[in-house]
């Protein structure tokens, strides 16, 4: 299953308030907690294998002002997604260079191959220029999900 099929809008976050990269990954954990997709007792688990993964190799694209931060977590069944969205910026990868989407991920120690196809998956989906665009643009997680689906089916 893909990133884009794997989203549904209560994993979806608009303009949050966010400033940080600590603050980011904890609003996405939080937004998967809140959903079911991953019990609320593991939410601090999830945040510390995200934080301790970015120390090793920082995830963000800055080229194109995209993150997809990422970890391997025990307790998973499968794959879990989250992503935000903010015109603003999210947090700063470098100084004065604003990461304004970011794709979260999730996975299982054993999930070796679906969990590199959905890191794939969603660094060749954020090249579009078009597509960021959009996103960035998006007020409601339904149009953030309605542009994905559509660039992907195109």
């Amino acid at each position: 299953m893909s990133f884009v099929e794997r989203l549904r809008p209560e994993l979806v976050r608009v303009a949050p308030p966010w400033r940080t990269f600590a603050e980011t990954i904890g609003g996405l954990v939080q937004a998967l907690a809140a959903s079911g997709a991953l019990p609320a007792a593991g939410e601090a688990a999830a945040v510390q294998a995200v934080v301790t993964r970015e120390a090793e190799a920082p995830t963000a694209l800055l080229d194109i002002g995209v993150g997809v931060p990422h970890a391997r977590l025990a307790g998973l069944d499968e794959p879990r997604v989250a992503l935000a969205v903010s015109a603003r910026g999210l947090y700063e990868a470098v100084p004065t260079v604003p990461i304004r989407i970011v794709a979260l991920v999730l996975s299982s120690p054993a999930s070796g191959g679906d969990h590199l196809d959905i890191l794939a998956s969603i660094a060749t989906l954020l090249r579009s220029p078009a597509l960021r665009a959009r996103l960035l643009a998006a007020t409601t997680p339904a149009a953030v999900l309605d542009a994905l689906r559509e660039h992907a089916r195109g």
